[in-house]
């Protein structure tokens, strides 16, 4: 395993937690905002809280996307090509 390889396992890993954690938390952010009945003083039901969870939340979700997505690439970077197979192996 090379330094590539390393690193992108390490960009997929931190990526994914990022994402997870971010993208739950986001959905349960909007799924209670929906929940809740709109009015109030504060006024953080009726779906009034989906935009700021998406701003908020959305953005670091999809950079630990990006993060998955750039391990991926570093890590399939990383591997050798396969060796060619040569004519007489088939005769």
């Amino acid at each position: 395993m090379g330094a590539g390889q390393f690193f992108g396992a390490l960009l997929i890993v931190g990526g994914v937690l990022i994402a997870l954690l971010c993208g739950l938390c986001t959905v349960v952010v909007i799924a209670t905002s929906f929940s809740m009945p709109g009015g109030g003083p504060q006024n953080y039901g009726g779906g009034s809280m989906t935009g700021v969870a998406l701003l908020l939340g959305g953005v670091p979700t999809l950079f630990g996307c990006l993060m998955v997505w750039g391990g991926i690439v570093l890590v399939r970077s990383g591997r050798k090509p396969p060796q060619p197979v040569k004519p007489e192996t088939f005769e």
